[in-house]
């Protein structure tokens, strides 16, 4: 039994995990500069008075019966399986209260083996055909509450802490119940026989003032509850009703897991408007002459966990846009400027160097609409067909331009190479030292002889696109700046 509830507590420890996981939503980093920004516009503000709807919560735990006919272990967590279902609803201005409205099955057992050994020795029950009745005290009744309550929560007396909350409540409920016995057993041979007593302590198979006491074995409960205790009548008190109420009383702890889930632990103790949850009564003992265990009506209690569910509500909290983030001492300057006047603010602008009134796109480039690598504000002919080769103002080369370019043999030094710029980020101004190499990129001169090749700097641009390189993208604009300066 104890391994079963470990690992029935176990599964529904990973389930409650997992709901959490998927209703909590606290997840998610900020990835990026442009999301930093977005961050500084978004704030979190408590709701002023948020609308609270009804709390769905649904829970297991076990049942324990503390009545006249108890078991020889009687914890709150020995006994049987049951489940809760409940919805509940903040009461008054300053929400310290809830109204519950909750149902609750599960099942009640119990067995004395003292209680049991008594009825055996006074005078039996017979049934109809005058044979005599072996009665026992065992027990099970399956059970259904279902009733409200009113909840009171510390939760303000916590102050600024959410970890837990402790709670307590009180209510009234309507319970149906079937007490079943379990008198006899099937023996080997097919025959319905009865459960005997002994003064050892033991449970067997033949009486131990019989003539087949000789042969009595020892013998295990089977389980089976097949007499109905209710219409049976076994101590001659005539039916009961199997319908009373109950008056329960919870306390426990709430845990918070998020302004949506809550994670409940509690015991509700239920005291009963009858003493007949087990079949034996104060009454029954004195008139049969069994042991009375006492002259209180039944209790049982319910110990469990649960998960509250605020799926309805308003949120405690509102996430705001604001048009613009106050954020202390930050650099609007550097933020917002914008040094080509182009409307584009440099930290997001691709082509920081435009001239002053010409028009530009989204990301502050001016627009290039023959596609021939010139802006259309310095392209003299803005209409070249597409793949043809131009010159750096725009204009085509003819064919026989091309070929006098070819057949041009004399040496060139590097120092007269002339870099006509396919994309503006290679126009920005830097300043070199002559013959130094910067030290963050010494390491691309491979054979260290104080030159950066053309193939070395192809390396470290193809190095940069592999991502095996720590340089960031201004490193290799301004490494290709170096590469021409040399």
């Amino acid at each position: 039994m104890t391994n079963t509830i470990r690992k029935y507590w176990s599964v529904c420890f990973v389930v409650v995990l997992f709901i959490t996981f998927l209703l909590s939503g606290k997840t998610g980093f900020a990835q990026g500069d442009e999301e930093y920004y977005e961050n500084l516009l978004d704030t979190i503000v408590e709701s002023i008075d948020p609308v609270k709807k009804p709390v769905i919560s649904i829970g297991t735990g076990v049942m324990s019966f503390w009545g006249d006919i108890r078991n020889q272990v009687n914890t709150p967590i020995n006994g049987n399986f049951g489940f809760k279902v409940n919805g509940s609803t903040l009461v008054g201005k300053k929400r310290y209260f809830k109204a519950n409205l909750f149902a609750v099955y599960g099942k009640l057992s119990g067995h004395d083996f003292n209680v049991s050994r008594q009825m055996q020795l006074q005078p039996l029950p017979v049934d109809e055909n005058s044979d005599p009745i072996f009665p026992n005290s065992s027990f099970q009744s399956e059970s259904f509450q279902i009733g409200i309550s009113f909840e009171y929560s510390f939760a303000h007396f916590m102050g600024n802490s959410k970890r837990f909350r402790p709670f307590v409540a009180i209510g009234l409920s309507t319970m149906f119940f079937s007490p079943k016995g379990n008198l006899n057993f099937t023996d080997e041979l097919g025959n319905e026989r009865y459960y005997h007593f002994w003064s050892d302590g033991t449970m067997r198979n033949f009486s131990q003032d019989g003539p087949d006491a000789w042969r009595a074995r020892i013998i295990p409960f089977d389980k089976a509850y097949e007499t109905d205790l209710s219409s049976a009548d076994l101590f001659e008190q005539g039916t009961f009703s199997q319908r009373t109420f109950t008056i329960p009383f919870d306390f426990g702890l709430d845990f918070y897991l998020s302004d949506r889930v809550t994670f409940r632990v509690g015991t509700s103790v239920n005291y009963s408007f009858t003493d007949m949850l087990d079949n034996y009564s104060a009454e029954i003992a004195k008139s049969k002459a069994y042991p009375v265990k006492n002259n209180m009506n039944d209790i049982f209690a319910f110990t469990y966990f649960s998960i509250n569910l605020d799926l309805f509500s308003d949120p405690n909290a509102l996430l705001l846009e604001r048009v613009f983030a106050e954020y202390g001492d930050f650099d609007y300057e550097v933020l917002f400027a914008d040094e080509d006047f182009d409307q584009v603010p440099d930290r997001i602008d691709l082509c920081p160097n435009t001239p002053t009134g010409v028009e530009v796109d989204s990301v502050g480039c001016p627009y290039d609409s023959d596609n021939d690598g010139i802006f259309d504000y310095a392209d003299v002919e803005p209409g070249t067909p597409e793949g043809a080769t131009v010159n750096e103002q725009g204009a085509q080369l003819s064919d026989d331009a091309l070929s006098a370019m070819f057949d041009n043999i004399n040496a060139v030094s590097r120092k007269e190479i002339r870099l006509i710029p396919l994309a503006n980020v290679w126009t920005a101004t830097r300043t070199f030292t002559p013959g130094i190499i910067p030290d963050k990129f010494r390491k691309v001169d491979s054979d260290a002889d104080g030159y950066i090749s053309f193939q070395e700097l192809l390396k470290a641009i193809d190095d940069y696109f592999d991502e095996k390189s720590t340089f960031k993208p201004e490193d290799i604009y301004e490494l290709n700046d170096y590469f021409f300066t040399q």
